[in-house]
């Protein structure tokens, strides 16, 4: 039995963000005074829905994980540090987790205990609703049990999830998983309190009187598509350590605008686009940041022509990457290698993923126009045609619809490629996708753990997400072969060959990760970004001048 302890869970607050002197700050504070520990931010969507088993959004993450908390949490390196759990212990196999819970209570005075966290796991690994339940099978978490009992409530005592006692929870796996742990800070896995929230039916986690808190923070106000507030928990078990007494949120859909509300001292944070970078580049308040997301080609491989490898190579050779990420889209994005995004995870030798895996389509200019159009004369030949039309997918918002007009610009150079654009809001662009109803779709994916496995299983047949119905038998073998691994070592090698395998097959064509440009008050220290699941953390977070 490998045992694992709590370290002092909140004392990181010693380590900042890079300070760049003073900013335009709304602090309140006079000359010799403490500034006010209030912050403000600018924020591009509303939160959906604070019902941690069915939020699927970024924003519905970020506040949900101001006013909830799971076993384990991130500090300011990114490290698994504790939570609600003081420690936990893993059996000799590596498949039983037992979490040793800390004294914590909800704001209705309930404590927090381990059947909260069993009630609310197999309520969302059984919920036919619940687009994360997945998450808890073998695509994810691989809880034993998980993937026979997805989305079908009967079958919930068959997940091995199980109280023993107020204070401990035993968690049984079907296979090692060395990301399992990291996977508790990610809001699918936090607690729920089941008497409270059957008592709100359908209501719970709408508004702020339809929801408890065990976290920092509580949502005190919640005008939909406008506004925020939350304040501090007095009630929180860590709340001697957390400095801001109220977070104001609002909702601003420009960026324009909200840079402006940054120049008027009106808010802390704003997230810029791409037309507004060179204006603010040399700002103090100006910050860089390499995103996690990746943004590919899903070929459909129900389409007859795109069964070709070498029409797939073709339209994925066609884009100029370079080109697209540092004329077009300037906002920090990257061109992707592989299906497995930069800074994500590190191997047993200490250095990132994509460092030590192969590149793959890093062509660029010349070079992978010239190979766009060998690739395209040897699909027309293996096919019998002189021209190939194809639908392509996409969304109208920013970077996607920058990006798909690029795309298509590119592939236009394709002689007897005709191809007919296809522009969908997201939430109609993710139904089209599941029904099957597209040829080419510019789609993204973004890292719910940090494992390489959290993009590779994507490709894995019959996976929720793999809408393009990739087929390679090889390529599932590689992963369960991963997943058996003797050592770390071995696993992390096999993981690259699934992804040489998938990549070789032109799978999907990666196109760019993500980069974002904010602007944030220098004042402003301690904030989280992650590189994974819960965007950022505010638990940290001191106004300082």
């Amino acid at each position: 039995m490998k045992k694992y302890f709590a370290v002092p869970a909140v004392m990181t607050l010693a380590l900042g963000l890079t300070a760049c002197s003073s900013g335009s700050g709304n602090t309140g504070a006079k000359d010799g005074e403490k500034p006010a520990q209030v912050l403000n931010l600018s924020k591009e969507n509303d939160v959906i829905t604070m019902d941690s088993t069915l939020a699927t959004d970024g924003m519905s993450f970020e506040v949900i994980n101001m006013c909830i908390e799971g076993l384990e949490t991130t500090n300011e390196n990114a490290d698994i540090v504790p939570a609600l759990a003081e420690s936990y212990d893993v059996s000799d196999d590596d498949l039983t987790y037992t979490f040793h819970l800390r004294d914590a209570k909800w704001s209705n005075g309930d404590p927090v205990t381990a059947a909260d966290f069993e009630y609310a796991w197999k309520d969302a690994a059984t919920d036919p609703t619940c687009d994360y339940a997945y998450i808890f099978g073998s695509d994810g978490a691989c809880i034993k049990g998980a993937d026979e009992a997805m989305g079908d409530p009967a079958k919930k005592d068959e997940i091995a999830v199980k109280a023993v006692d107020d204070k401990t929870l035993e968690v049984t796996l079907s296979r090692k998983t060395p990301y399992f742990v990291s996977l508790t800070t990610f809001p699918p896995f936090y607690p729920v309190n089941e008497k409270f929230a059957e008592e709100q039916g359908d209501q719970y986690g709408l508004s702020p009187d339809n929801l408890l808190y065990c976290g920092p923070f509580k949502l005190d106000e919640w005008v939909k598509g406008n506004s925020l507030k939350l304040s501090k928990n007095a009630d929180y078990w860590g709340a001697d350590d957390v400095a801001l007494e109220e977070i104001n949120i609002n909702i601003v859909p420009e960026p324009s605008s909200a840079a402006l509300a940054y120049e008027n001292g009106t808010t802390d944070y704003a997230r810029l686009n791409s037309s507004l970078v060179d204006k603010y580049k040399d700002n103090e308040a100006y910050k860089p940041v390499l995103g996690s997301f990746l943004w590919y080609l899903q070929y459909n491989f129900e389409n007859g022509d795109l069964q070709n490898e070498n029409l797939r190579k073709a339209l994925t050779y066609a884009v100029d990457k370079e080109n697209l990420t540092q004329n077009v889209l300037k906002d920090g994005s990257i061109p992707a290698e592989g299906f497995v995004t930069v800074k994500l995870a590190n191997g047993p030798d200490g250095k990132d993923y994509r460092e030590t895996a192969e590149g793959y389509f890093t062509e660029t200019g010349e070079d992978s126009e010239k190979l766009a159009q060998e690739y395209w004369e040897k699909a027309k030949k293996e096919l019998g045609k002189d021209e190939i039309n194809l639908r392509f997918l996409f969304e109208p918002s920013d970077p996607a619809k920058s990006a798909a007009e690029f795309i298509q610009s590119e592939l236009s150079k394709l002689e007897g490629l005709n191809i007919e654009m296809v522009s969908q809001e997201k939430n109609v662009r993710l139904k089209t996708q599941q029904n099957g109803d597209f040829d080419v779709v510019l789609t993204r994916w973004g890292p719910d753990y940090a494992d390489p496995t959290t993009y590779l299983n994507v490709l894995l047949p019959g996976g929720s997400f793999n809408f393009g119905k990739y087929p390679n038998e090889e390529y599932t073998e590689k992963l369960k072969e991963a997943a058996d691994a003797d050592t770390d070592e071995e696993r992390w090698q096999l993981l690259k060959d699934a992804e040489k395998i998938a990549m070789d097959d032109v799978a999907v064509g990666p196109v760019f990760q993500t980069g974002a440009s904010d602007l944030l008050n220098p004042k402003v220290k301690h904030l989280v970004d992650n590189p994974v699941g819960v965007p950022f953390v505010y638990k940290y977070v001191t106004i300082e001048e």
